[in-house]
This record gives C-alpha cells, sequence and structure tokens, in this order.
C-alpha cells in the first residue's frame, strides 16, 4: 500500500499538461489546452486539458479524470501501476507500509513464478531435443514464421514429470508454491509433486502491464483428450477479466475504433502475422460482461469473426448481448465455407479479411438468415420479438436505441412499438448499468450546475450543506458526488477534483467528476451564479415532491369520484407545467 501523503506528493509533483502532451498534440486554446481525442476516432478536438484543475475531458466520448487514470485508460495500467511511474519520473521514493499485504504478496509470486516459467517453456523450444515440434506443428503445420514465434513467445512443456519444479527450485521457488501459483499439482497416491502442463505447446498470455499472468497449452500427444489446457484461475488470471492479446493490441484497436473477436490463440496468431493486429480472442469461452467493458474502453466496433460451421455461429449468439450491454456495435464476419479466421489468414492473407469485414453482417440480418420470417408463425415471430425487444434494452444511447429497433420491426415487418414493448420492464435501468450507458445518460441540469458552483466557488460550500442534502440529487451517481465533495471539504476545508477522481473505484465516476470539473465558470459573478443555483435546485426539488403529491390526491380523487377535486388539482398542475 502506498501511504495518502505520498500518493497525494506524485499528484503535486506531476504536470498533466506535460504528461499527456506525449501521446496527442496539443494546442491552446484560452485557459485549456485541446487535442483529438486519444480514446475514440474524430477529427475535430474535443479532448480538453485543464492546467488549473490539473484533468483532461473529452467531450465527445465523455471520458475523463486525472494523470493517474489516464495512464490507466490509455496504458492498461493500475492505480498503483499508474502512481510508480510517475514517481519515478518525478524523483519520488515511495515508502510502502509495512503492515503485509497477503493478496498483493500472492499475485507478485504468481507473477514472478509465471515469469520463471515462460522462460523454461522457451527453452525447451529450441532445445534440440524438441525442435521437431518447433519445425513439425509451428512452421510446417500452422505456417507461423520465426518472429511471430519470438514475439508471442511461445514455448513448450516436455515429457519430463518435474521439469520446471526442477528449474524453479534455484530460483527461489518450491513446489509448493508452483503449485499455489497453478503450475504443478500434487499427487495423493505417489505422494509426490509434478508439473501441471507436460507435452504441449506453451501460449503465454499477459495482461494489459505485460505481466505473463497464465498460460494456454495444446496438446502434441496423440490421443490426448484435453486439446487445450488453461492455468487455474489465479487472483492475476480469471477468465471472465481477460482478453487474449489485448496487450498487444490495444492501441491498434484504438486506432481503428475497432476490433475482430474470434476464438483461439492460433485465430489472433495468424491474423496477427497476416497483418491484422487488432485482434482479441475469447479463448473458446462466451463473453462476459468484465470483457465487454474493457473492449468498449478501446473500441466501438465489435466485428465477430468465428468459424464457418454452427459451433462458430453459435458462439457468435452467445456473445452478442453482453457486448451490446457494454455499449458496442456488433456484427459478424462470416467465413467462407469449411474455413475458420485461421486458415483464412494463413492462405488468403490481410486482403481477403477487410473483404470480408466489408461484407460484414448487422446483427439483426446475420441473427435471422436461416429463419423465414414471414412464414415463421406467431410464436416463432413471438420469440424474435421478445428477443430482439430484449436486445435492443441493451443499448443504453436513445438514438442507437431507437435505429436497433427500426431495424429489426422492417426485418420482421413489424411496428417497431412492438419491440419497444417487448422489452423488459426494467430496461431503463439494464440500459445506465454499462460504463458507456452511464455516461450518455443525461443528468438533471440544476444539479450538475450546483456541483460546478461547488468546485468553482468552495466560499458558498456552506450554504448548500445547510440546505441540500444526498437524498436530494434523485440520481445515485450524484448523490454521491455530493456526498464525497461535503465530505471532502469538512476534511480539507478545499472541494479537489483531482482527489475525488483519483479515490474512486470505477471510471464512470471519475468521468462524472472531471465533466462537471470542465465546465467553464466567469470568475465575475460567482457568487450572485451560485445564489441562483442553490434557488433553482432547490425550486426544482419543490416542484418534483409537489408533483408526486398532486399525482397521489389526483388518484385518490378520481378514485373516490369527486370530479370537483380532481379538476382543481389538474388545474394545479397544470401551472406547474406537470400536466400534459
Amino acid at each position: 500500500m502506498i501511504p495518502p501523503d505520498t500518493i497525494e506528493q506524485v499528484r503535486q509533483a506531476t504536470d498533466i499538461v506535460e504528461l499527456i502532451g506525449q501521446y496527442v498534440r496539443l494546442k491552446r486554446r484560452g485557459r485549456r489546452y485541446v487535442a483529438v481525442c486519444p480514446f475514440h476516432g474524430e477529427k475535430t478536438p474535443s479532448f480538453s486539458v485543464s492546467p488549473d484543475k490539473q484533468m483532461y475531458y473529452c467531450f465527445g466520448c465523455q471520458r475523463g479524470g486525472t494523470a493517474f487514470s489516464f495512464l490507466q485508460e490509455h496504458e492498461g495500467m493500475s492505480f498503483i501501476e499508474a502512481v510508480q511511474y510517475l514517481a519515478q519520473k518525478a524523483n519520488i521514493q515511495i515508502r510502502e507500509d509495512r503492515e503485509p499485504d497477503r493478496h498483493k504478496e500472492l499475485s507478485e509470486k504468481i507473477a514472478y513464478a509465471n515469469t520463471v516459467a515462460l522462460e523454461y517453456f522457451q527453452k525447451l523450444l529450441y532445445n534440440p531435443r524438441y525442435r521437431t515440434s518447433l519445425e513439425d506443428y509451428l512452421v510446417k503445420r500452422r505456417a507461423i514464421d520465426r518472429d511471430t514465434i519470438r514475439f508471442y513467445q511461445i514455448g513448450l512443456a516436455g515429457e519430463e514429470w518435474d521439469g520446471l519444479i526442477r528449474y524453479a527450485r534455484p530460483k527461489g521457488l518450491t513446489p509448493e508454491d508452483l503449485v499455489e501459483c497453478g503450475l504443478a499439482l500434487y499427487s495423493d497416491r505417489t505422494k509426490k509433486h509434478f508439473d501441471r502442463f507436460r507435452q504441449r505447446l506453451m501460449i503465454p498470455i499477459f495482461n494489459l502491464s505485460q505481466k505473463p499472468i497464465a498460460f494456454g497449452g495444446r496438446t502434441l500427444k496423440k490421443g490426448e483428450q484435453v486439446k487445450y489446457m488453461n492455468s487455474p484461475e489465479t487472483p492475476l488470471y480469471s477468465k471472465s477479466n481477460v482478453l487474449y492479446n489485448l496487450n498487444f493490441a490495444k492501441d491498434h484497436i484504438r486506432a481503428e475504433n475497432a476490433v475482430y473477436v474470434v476464438e483461439g490463440y492460433f485465430d489472433v496468431i495468424s491474423l496477427w502475422q497476416a497483418g491484422v493486429r487488432n485482434v482479441v480472442a475469447s479463448s473458446g469461452t462466451a463473453f462476459s460482461a468484465q470483457q465487454a467493458r474493457l473492449l468498449a474502453r478501446f473500441a466501438e466496433e465489435v466485428f465477430l469473426f468465428f468459424d464457418a460451421d454452427s459451433a462458430g455461429r453459435t458462439a457468435a449468439l452467445r456473445s452478442v448481448d453482453v457486448l451490446y450491454d457494454g455499449g458496442l456495435e456488433v456484427r459478424v464476419v462470416v467465413a467462407p465455407p469449411g474455413e475458420d479466421p485461421d486458415s483464412v489468414a494463413r492462405k488468403y492473407g490481410r486482403d481477403k479479411i477487410e473483404e470480408l469485414r466489408h461484407d460484414a453482417m448487422g446483427y439483426i440480418p446475420f441473427r435471422v438468415q436461416d429463419v423465414d420470417v414471414r412464414h415463421a408463425g406467431i410464436i416463432g415471430r413471438e420469440k424474435l420479438v421478445k428477443e430482439f425487444g430484449a436486445l435492443g434494452a441493451r443499448i443504453a444511447d436513445p438514438t442507437r436505441r431507437s435505429l436497433f429497433y427500426d431495424e429489426a420491426a422492417t426485418v420482421l415487418g413489424l411496428n417497431p412499438e412492438l419491440l419497444i414493448q417487448a422489452a423488459p420492464k426494467d430496461a431503463s435501468t439494464v440500459a445506465t448499468e454499462t460504463p458507456q450507458g452511464t455516461r450518455s445518460r443525461k443528468h438533471d441540469p440544476y444539479a450538475i450546475d450546483l456541483l460546478s458552483v461547488m468546485m468553482y466557488n468552495p466560499g458558498f460550500i456552506d450554504t448548500i450543506i445547510e440546505r441540500v442534502a444526498p437524498e436530494d440529487f434523485g440520481s445515485p451517481q450524484l448523490s454521491r458526488l455530493y456526498a464525497a465533495m461535503t465530505q471532502q471539504y469538512r476534511s480539507t476545508g478545499k472541494i479537489d477534483p483531482r482527489g475525488l477522481a483519483d479515490n474512486a473505484l470505477d471510471e464512470t465516476f471519475t468521468s462524472l467528476v472531471a465533466s462537471i470539473s470542465a465546465m467553464e465558470r466567469g470568475a465575475a459573478n460567482i457568487d450572485e451564479e451560485a445564489r441562483k443555483s442553490l434557488i433553482q435546485f432547490i425550486d426544482k426539488k419543490r416542484k418534483v415532491l409537489r408533483e408526486t403529491e398532486l399525482k397521489k390526491l389526483l388518484e385518490e380523487a378520481e378514485a373516490a369520484g369527486d370530479h370537483k377535486e380532481a379538476d382543481r388539482i389538474i388545474e394545479e398542475m397544470k401551472r406547474f407545467g406537470i400536466y400534459e
């Protein structure tokens, strides 16, 4: 753990303009700097950096934060890694708390053990004893050249039962350590430890910080029933949180604003060798919500590129709901009959893949391509209506959601309203849970204005705190931010947006802080603006409360048959502008 005072020292020593200027070309515009956003494709600069607040914000994709969050978002660093990186640049010595961190110690041990194992597997691959494995399988059968083999650091697990165990011992790793790290097993029958991976081609899996965290082992033994064996889950490796090759591909994905998703390791490797660099693999499992949110940090469009057979089609259908839920556009690349991404890359190369991408199908026509919609019958069409209704509800952006329903309705020959009615009742909740969905959600402008006043005019905060409570905001995110601001003010006597952003545990909250911090306010009439903002917020709150009260009274009057009272309430609601 890094002490808070050290983090604050690093924060104060870092110039965000200098840092971000290493990645994008910044141009001065008034008190701010602007640039083309490094997080999404655009031609007109909408990315803003404030030297005053030491924060950035993009008005296009709504990403924002501090120097720490920029490195987390752009370089895939953890918060601790970002602090360490900036501390090193500022020549600040980090004194870590001495209280042992069991989770951190285990994570470091796993990373070290995997690094040792990677070294061992690579040595075996080039050992004369196993050279035929390299030549016969990788070079001849898979057509993978030696530069690609070295780039992906492919290795080999040999025939020995305890080769890795013996190799790791002089490097400070016991057999028990290797068991804990998922690299060895213990036999109750023989009372001995043995290597988990044997007679397998070893493909290392890296995290976004380029650390080896697991392995995928492809058998080289004839008759072996388990074709692929992955490392077990550890504190560093969780299948649902990792995408193979994202560590190498993230910058290419960001540049293309699109990503190919394939199933297997060799699909990725072959596409990369063919020159297609914006590619990741789901490792043969259905996409998780975490993986979808991870991809949404780097791109807006996903091209599902699976085998042409029914298994590939099933994989595509399994993935689409969480991808839409993550705020991503989904298209399906259909391989030629009898082919898969690996074979297409090897036989035809990049041009063919780009051709297939050009002909990619939207998800809706892909889903119904084998369905005779007009003759599907009522039950068959009802299933599609409910399926598309639920899927559309996962799309957070209202414009995209409307276009999705329009397209689905056209394909099914129905009115879009039928699909909207088929959406789950809690669709609005579902649609705002994802990071991109929350970004696109409209907040009460009076509430946003009041929070902005607090950031720009700390002298007025006491007045606001006296009259406003967190629950008055009617939004969990805004209530959370107001509570954090008031707590920070009571502790330090000021509002520091950087501290609020860096203490957040999710990027959505960080971006919310950055978006409010990015609002420009004139200094001349700031006190008057603050009073006006508070009055407007309180008036809006009263209006909402009165609206709720009047609606309840109207229901009671109508239920009692008191038409005179109902008419009086309706007139009052009209004066409030809340009756249609």
